[in-house]
């Protein structure tokens, strides 16, 4: 009784590979190379797993593969992404071929593009950006010396997108691996997938907590204008200067509570009274001595900041900012005017943008800021040239020593929903920024896993902006008593 048509097996020469072992059984094909699984079923598994770590909102138009050996896992990504483009590289043409007999038999090729060489040649060569990168280049049961070449690496970060994903199969080389990777990229999450150890990267400023911020960036709490509209009207408030920065220090009995937020740990001096001081850094994870605020008291939210950093600001923008952009420069229907608090409220109102009592709120932060710095407070509206009827509005407040400027409040009315004008208005809000010199544009809040859903929308829509998105580690605090000192 012939077994074949259940199982097969046999054995294919590689110049590169050395002998590979196909099996076939019930419709399925493994490639077996150096004693490991190559393709098949199994790696099939892991590439599954590896898509799963990405969220479920992450469509990529393209995607590189890095080592497609016999294909399995191209109609895995399709089955995933049915419409990406997938660029695969791979540096042994017998496993090209094991591909085409089984693996993209299942696949729709039209949207693959194999390139075949050693990736030491064939990544330096790619022009497009992909969004996603997954990496997956052995010899036998060990990672592919090529990973570990500084001109791979400065490809690979180079042909990933601005805010793409790359997804590296360590095996168990985790700890090599990791250390090759993170001299370019930011490390976001580590999987065990069957037995192998999975690593996520990112870019840096992609908003792993406690990674380094923009060279430059100071927290706003760093200006002596919003500590002023932060200051309640007591004597028992101060604004002091002292540890490389400013802060608030309110007086309460024997007591003063001193809020740092900045980069350097504050100075921990005993004075006349029992200080307690809580700090926030900017960056890091562990600092010695200090406690941990305990949750809910401590939840910094992830913020979005765009840098200034070239004339043409907006080529770093997604491709539908720019599509709106233009389409806003090029209609004369509209006008971009700065307008009074009064006229700027009542439009607010009349859009119906959030709550009641949220609107009343950010009107009250301008209002405080207003009596404060009149000056660097910014109510810019799109209004329609013919009725003067406005269709949005954007409020900003600068903040000149630290170089930063920072959104309040946008809005855009009903019947202007899908319309060009809130990016016209974010346009403006560059423009100027450029002009005055401003390098830092803080987009506010963007949510984060925990963050209501609601929050999505407008945080998709800041995205489209090239932010750096930043958060901060979690709060720290100390008691510093008068005589004993620190606790």
């Amino acid at each position: 009784m012939s077994w074949w048509p259940l199982y097969a097996k046999r054995t294919v020469s590689s110049e590169k590979n050395g002998l590979l072992k196909v099996v076939t059984w019930l419709g399925k094909t493994a490639v077996i190379g150096g004693g490991v699984f190559q393709s098949g079923p199994y790696m099939q598994s892991v590439f599954r797993g590896m898509l799963r770590m990405l969220p479920r909102s992450f469509v990529p138009k393209h995607v590189l593969v890095v080592g497609l050996g016999a294909g399995g896992c191209v109609p895995v990504i399709q089955k995933r992404f049915p419409w990406v483009h997938v660029v695969a590289l791979e540096y042994d043409e017998v496993m090209v071929a094991l591909a085409r007999q089984t693996y993209l038999k299942q696949a729709n090729v039209g949207s693959v593009e194999v390139v075949l060489g050693d990736i030491r040649e064939t990544l330096p060569r790619l022009s497009m950006e992909f969004d996603l990168i997954l990496v997956d280049v052995f010899c036998g049961s060990r990672v592919a010396p090529a990973l570990s070449d500084e001109e791979v690496l400065e490809a690979l970060k180079r042909l990933l997108s601005f805010a793409g994903y790359l997804i590296v199969n360590c095996y168990r080389e985790r700890e090599l691996v990791t250390k090759l990777l993170e001299r370019f990229f930011s490390a976001h999450r580590f999987k065990r997938i069957e037995s192998n150890d999975i690593g996520l990267y990112r870019h840096e400023g992609m908003g792993k907590q406690g990674e380094a911020v923009p060279a430059g960036f100071q927290d706003r709490a760093q200006s002596r204008a919003y500590l002023e509209t932060m200051r309640p009207n007591s004597a028992r408030c101060q604004i002091i200067e002292d540890s490389g920065g400013l802060h608030l220090r309110s007086i309460l009995g024997p007591f003063s509570f001193e809020p740092f937020v900045q980069a350097s740990e504050p100075a921990l001096r005993p004075d006349g009274k029992v200080r307690i001081i809580s700090w926030q850094p900017y960056q890091g994870g562990y600092f010695s001595g200090w406690w941990r605020i305990p949750f809910p008291f401590s939840t910094p939210f992830k913020k979005g900041v765009a840098v200034l950093g070239q004339a043409e600001y907006w080529k770093d923008w997604s491709s539908h900012a720019k599509r709106h952009r233009k389409k806003f420069l090029q209609d004369d229907r509209y006008e971009i005017v700065e307008v009074d608090l009064a006229t700027f409220a009542a439009a607010y109102r009349e859009s119906k943008h959030l709550g009641p009592l949220t609107r009343r709120a950010f009107v009250g932060v301008l209002k405080a800021h207003l009596a404060v710095h009149s000056q660097d407070v910014h109510l810019t509206v799109a209004k329609e040239a013919s009725s003067k009827r406005i269709l949005s509005g954007l409020a900003t407040i600068d903040y000149p020593p630290i170089s930063q400027s920072t959104h309040v409040i946008a809005f855009v009315h009903p019947d202007a929903q899908g319309s060009s004008a809130g990016v016209g208005l974010i346009d403006q809000w560059f423009g100027r920024c450029l002009r005055e010199r401003i390098r830092f544009l803080n987009f506010g809040v963007l949510r984060g896993p925990h963050d209501p859903r609601s929050w999505q929308g407008y945080t998709d829509f800041k995205r489209q902006f090239h932010l750096h998105e930043i958060l901060y580690p979690k709060p720290v605090f100390r008691i510093v008593l008068p005589k004993r000192g620190v606790l």
